[in-house]
C-alpha cells in the first residue's frame, strides 16, 4: 500500500510538471516568439492599450455631458416651475432635499474618481506598471541602471523613496511590512476577480428565466441577463483578466507546478487534483466548442452534458479564480516559496519585467482579435466590431476596479494590524448599505438598485478614509512622540507624475498632449452645460412672463390669385395661381408636376398615401401659424388645397410645440387623384409639427438636448479615428446605454416636446391611416414620432435621428411603452435633405433621403 501510494504521488508529480510546462509554453513561450520576431511589437502594444484606454475615458467624457446635461435641466427646470422660485421640498422637506442632493452628488463624485482612476491606470499601462513595481520590491533600488520607455529611450533609474537610514529600511518590521504589502499585491487582484465571478454567477443564475421587471433583472442592469450583451462581454473580459492573472503569476513563480507538487497538507493536494482532473481537461474541451461554435446575443447553446453555454462558462471560470486563489495562497507558504521560483530579480531586472508586462498586453489583444475573428465568421463584421467595441470600455473599468481594490487594500494593511479590525470592517459593511439603502429610500429612489450601490460605494469610501485617519492617529497616540519609528513609505497614484518624485521620469510628450485633450474636453463640457442651463433657465422665465409672439407666421391675400405667407418678417413666400383669368373665380388645378414631365430631382412626382412631398410640406408650414379667427387657418387650406378637402381635426393645448392635426379626405376624381376603392372616399390623419421658433428660447434648449450625443461623439472623432467606422448598431448601443445608466440612476431622460404627440398618435387606432410631418426641428420630432409608433413620417430640413433615436427608445422602453421598431426608421420615413444645409450635419440619416 505505501508503494502504490508513493507511485501515484510519483505520477501526480510528473503530471503536474508536464501541465506546469504546457502551461509555460502557451503563457510565455509562444507570446515571447511573436514579441522577439515582430520588430517594436512591444511598443505597439503600450500604444494600442494606450488608445484603448483613452476611448474610453473619451466615452466617459460623453457620458458626464449627458448626465449634468439631464441634471441640470432637472433642477433649473424644478426651480423655475416652482412658485417661489427654489427647490421643490426646500421649505417643507429641507433634510430630505439636501439628502437627495448628497445622492447625486455621490454619483458624480464617483464618476470623477473612476475617470482618474483609469487615467492612472492608462499611464501605469503605457509605463510598464512603475508603481506596481515599486510596491512588489518595497521601494528599494532598481537594477540595471536604466529603464526603457515605450517608445524605446533610456530613462534614469528611479531612487529610492523610503526614508531613515539603511538600518531603518532592514529593520524586522519594515521586512515584514513589505512582505505583507508585497502578498496583498499578488493577491488583492485575484480576490477581486473571484469575488467578480462569483457574483456574475450567482446574479445571471438569479435573472435566468426572469422577465426583468425590477431588481437587478432590469434593463437598467444588463449585466446579469444571462443572453444579453453586455452579459457575453462582461464574461469574456473577466475570462482575459484572469488569464492574464495567472499569466503575470507563472511569470513571477516559474515553478509553481513543482511547489505545489512537492507541498504537504490538504489545501496543495486539493489545488494539484482539482487541476488534474477536473479544470484542464473540461476546460480544454469547452475552449474548442467556444472557438468553433459562437452563442452571439439571445441565444442558448447546450455544452458539457446539457449545461447551458453561459452557466458552463462562468462556472468554469469562477472554479478556475478560486483555484488560483487557493494555488497563490498554498505557493506563498514560508516552505514552498523556494521552491516556486519567486525572486525579486525578477521583478527588479528591466529586461524581464518589461517582458513580463509586454505579455500582459499582448494576451489582451491577442484574446480581442480571436474573439473579434469569430464573430465576424459567425455574425458578420457589424456584430463582431460591436462586441470589440463594448470590451475595449469594460476592460477599462474592470483594471480601474482591480487597481483601486488593491491600493484600498495596501493602504489599509497599515492600520488594519490584527483581526479585530478587520472584523469590525466586515460588521461595517452591510451596516452601511443598510445605510445607503434607508437613505435612497428616504429620497424616493429605493427602487434604483445601481443609484443605492453607488451611494453605498462613496460612503465606504468616507467610512474608509474616517478608519484611516483614526488608526493613523491611534497608532501615533499609542507609540507616542518620542519613540523613534520609520515613517511608512508613501505609494500615490500616478495623476499628477510632475510632483513625484519617482513618477516625475514618466511625464512624457505623450501625457503633456493626454493632458492637453482632457482640459479641452472639459473646456467644452462647461461651455456646453452653460448654454444649455442658460436656455433652460431663460426658458422658464419667459413660460412665466408669457412674452412670447403670437404670430411667427402669418398669410394674406394681395389679390384674387396670389398668397403670401411671411416667416418672421424675415422672408415672404408668394403662391399664384395658374390657369385663371382676372376676374374668373373658378379654381383650376394643375400638378405641381405635369404627367409625362420628369423632374429635376428623383422624389418629385412621388406620392405618399396621394399627396406629394410638396403638399407635405405645406402642412408643416401651417403648423407655424396660430389657428385663430384671425390668421383664418381653414381660408387658407380651401386656396393651398382646392382639390382636396382639408380640416383641421384636433387642436392642441400648444403650450411647449406647435403642432396640428389635418384629416384630409381623398376621393376617386376623374383619374387625378385616386383612392385605395375606386369611387370611395379615404381618410388620412396628418400631424404637423413646427420646427424651432426663434421668439421661443426653449426651442433652443431643445435643440441642444435632441443632438447632444451624437455631437459629442463627432466631437470623439477627431481624437478617435476608429470611431469613425462604428456602424449604427455600435453608436446606438454606446447611446442606448448611457440612458440605460441613467435611468438606473432615477435620471431618466423623457422631458420631451414631441411626449404630447407621441401618446396621442399612440391612441389613434392601427387602421387609420396617420402621417407624421415637419420642417426642421418638427422634422426630427415628426422622425422620432414615426419610428416609436410605426407610422409613415415626411421630414422635411431635418436634423437626422440616425444615432439619437437610440435615447428616445431606451426612454419608451424604461416606460414600459415601446414596441420592438426595429427598422421603422428606414421602412417608415422620408426626408428631404436640402443641398449645402448644415441642419443636417448634427446627425446621420438612415431614411429615404432626396
Amino acid at each position: 500500500m505505501p508503494k502504490l501510494v508513493a507511485a501515484l504521488c510519483g505520477v501526480e508529480r510528473r503530471l503536474l510538471r508536464w501541465q506546469g510546462n504546457f502551461v509555460w509554453a502557451c503563457a510565455h513561450a509562444a507570446p515571447g516568439i511573436f514579441l522577439r520576431t515582430v520588430p517594436h511589437a512591444d511598443t505597439c502594444f503600450s500604444f494600442g492599450s494606450l488608445y484603448i484606454f483613452s476611448q474610453a475615458l473619451g466615452l466617459v467624457w460623453m457620458f458626464l455631458v449627458v448626465l449634468l446635461a439631464v441634471m441640470s435641466v432637472r433642477i433649473v427646470s424644478a426651480a423655475v416651475d416652482s412658485p417661489d422660485g427654489t427647490l421643490p421640498g426646500y421649505g417643507e422637506r429641507p433634510l430630505c432635499s439636501i439628502a437627495l442632493c448628497y445622492v447625486f452628488y455621490s454619483v458624480l463624485r464617483l464618476l470623477f474618481l473612476f475617470a482618474r482612476s483609469m487615467w492612472t491606470v492608462a499611464w501605469e499601462l503605457y509605463h510598464d506598471f512603475p508603481t506596481l513595481r515599486r510596491m512588489l520590491l518595497g521601494a528599494t533600488r532598481i537594477h540595471e541602471g536604466s529603464r526603457a520607455s515605450p517608445r524605446g529611450d533610456k530613462r534614469p533609474s528611479p531612487s529610492p523613496r523610503g526614508k531613515g537610514t539603511k538600518e531603518a529600511l532592514n529593520d524586522p518590521a519594515t521586512q515584514a511590512r513589505r512582505k505583507a504589502r508585497r502578498r496583498i499585491v499578488l493577491i488583492a487582484p485575484l480576490v477581486v476577480l473571484a469575488l467578480g465571478h462569483l457574483t456574475l454567477l450567482l446574479g445571471q443564475s438569479y435573472c435566468d428565466g426572469r422577465d426583468g421587471a425590477s431588481g437587478i433583472c432590469t434593463d437598467a442592469l444588463p449585466i446579469f441577463q444571462p443572453t444579453g450583451h453586455l452579459n457575453r462581454t462582461v464574461r469574456f473580459v473577466l475570462f482575459v483578466a484572469l488569464i492574464q492573472w495567472f499569466q503575470a503569476f507563472t511569470g513571477l513563480f516559474t515553478n509553481f507546478a513543482h511547489a505545489i507538487a512537492q507541498g504537504k497538507g490538504v489545501v496543495p493536494r486539493m489545488v494539484s487534483m482539482t487541476l488534474l482532473c477536473l479544470l484542464m481537461p473540461i476546460s480544454t474541451w469547452r475552449l474548442f466548442s467556444w472557438l468553433l461554435e459562437p452563442a452571439g446575443s439571445g441565444v442558448v447553446r447546450r455544452t458539457l452534458g446539457g449545461l447551458p453555454h453561459h452557466v458552463a462558462d462562468t462556472a468554469l471560470v469562477t472554479a478556475w479564480s478560486w483555484w488560483s486563489l487557493l494555488a497563490v495562497t498554498a505557493v506563498q507558504r514560508p516552505q514552498l516559496l523556494g521552491l516556486s521560483g519567486f525572486t525579486l530579480r525578477s521583478v527588479s531586472l528591466d529586461s524581464r519585467w518589461r517582458n513580463l508586462t509586454s505579455l500582459f498586453k499582448y494576451t489582451l489583444f491577442f484574446w480581442m482579435a480571436v474573439h473579434f475573428l469569430r464573430g465576424c465568421v459567425a455574425h458578420g463584421f457589424a456584430s463582431a466590431q460591436t462586441d470589440l467595441i463594448t470590451i475595449s470600455f469594460v476592460y477599462p473599468m474592470l483594471l480601474c476596479f482591480v487597481w483601486t481594490a488593491t491600493f484600498i487594500a495596501v493602504s489599509l494593511s497599515g492600520i488594519f494590524q490584527g483581526v479585530l479590525p478587520w472584523l469590525g470592517a466586515a460588521i461595517a459593511l452591510p451596516g452601511i448599505f443598510l445605510l445607503s439603502k434607508l437613505l435612497c429610500s428616504w429620497v424616493g429612489r429605493d427602487q434604483h438598485v445601481l443609484l443605492t450601490f453607488l451611494v453605498w460605494l462613496h460612503l465606504l469610501r468616507a467610512g474608509f478614509r474616517m478608519a484611516r485617519y483614526v488608526g493613523l492617529w491611534f497608532k501615533s497616540s499609542v507609540s507616542g512622540p518620542s519613540e523613534e519609528s520609520t515613517p511608512p513609505i508613501e505609494i500615490k497614484f500616478a495623476v499628477n507624475p510632475d510632483s513625484h518624485k519617482v513618477l516625475k521620469t514618466t511625464y512624457t510628450v505623450e501625457r503633456r498632449l493626454g493632458r492637453i485633450a482632457a482640459r479641452v474636453l472639459l473646456l467644452i463640457c462647461g461651455t456646453f452645460l452653460v448654454i444649455l442651463t442658460s436656455c433652460v433657465l431663460l426658458a422658464g422665465l419667459q413660460q412665466r412672463s408669457g412674452l412670447f409672439l403670437e404670430d411667427l407666421v402669418w398669410w394674406q391675400e394681395p389679390d384674387e390669385k396670389t398668397i403670401q405667407v411671411t416667416n418672421a418678417g424675415a422672408s415672404v413666400m408668394s403662391l399664384a395661381r395658374r390657369g385663371a383669368t382676372a376676374g374668373d373665380d373658378t379654381d383650376v388645378f394643375t400638378h405641381v408636376l405635369e404627367r409625362n414631365t420628369t423632374g429635376h430631382y428623383a422624389v418629385c412626382g412621388h406620392t405618399w398615401h396621394s399627396l406629394q412631398l410638396v403638399d407635405y410640406a405645406l402642412l408643416s408650414l401651417l403648423a407655424y401659424i396660430t389657428p385663430n379667427e384671425k390668421n383664418d387657418v381653414p381660408g387658407l387650406l380651401k386656396k393651398l388645397f382646392p382639390h382636396l378637402e382639408v380640416s383641421i381635426r384636433h387642436l392642441p393645448s400648444q403650450q411647449h410645440r406647435r403642432w396640428l392635426e389635418f384629416e384630409v379626405k381623398r376621393c376617386h376624381s376623374e383619374g387625378l387623384w385616386t383612392g385605395w376603392q375606386e369611387g370611395q372616399c379615404k381618410s388620412l390623419s396628418v400631424v404637423s409639427v413646427s420646427g424651432t421658433d426663434i421668439s421661443r428660447i426653449a426651442d433652443y434648449a431643445e435643440n441642444l438636448r435632441m443632438w447632444t450625443e451624437p455631437v459629442a461623439l463627432q466631437i470623439l472623432q477627431t481624437m478617435f479615428p476608429t470611431i469613425r467606422i462604428w456602424p449604427r448598431d455600435s453608436s446606438s448601443m454606446v447611446i442606448r446605454t448611457i440612458h440605460d445608466i441613467l435611468s438606473g440612476l432615477g435620471l431618466e431622460d423623457n422631458q420631451w416636446h414631441y411626449s404630447e404627440i407621441l401618446d396621442y398618435v399612440r391612441q389613434i387606432p392601427r387602421e387609420q391611416e396617420v402621417v407624421v410631418t415637419g420642417h426642421s426641428l418638427g422634422g426630427g420630432i415628426a422622425l422620432v414620432v414615426g419610428a416609436l409608433t410605426d407610422r409613415l413620417a415626411v421630414a422635411l430640413q431635418p436634423p437626422g435621428v440616425f444615432y439619437s433615436l437610440a435615447k428616445h427608445e431606451a426612454a419608451q422602453r424604461a416606460t414600459k411603452k415601446s414596441r420592438d421598431r426595429r427598422g421603422a426608421l428606414h421602412q417608415r420615413s422620408v426626408s428631404l435633405v436640402f443641398e449645402g444645409d448644415w441642419i443636417g450635419n448634427f446627425d446621420g440619416h438612415g431614411v429615404l433621403v432626396q
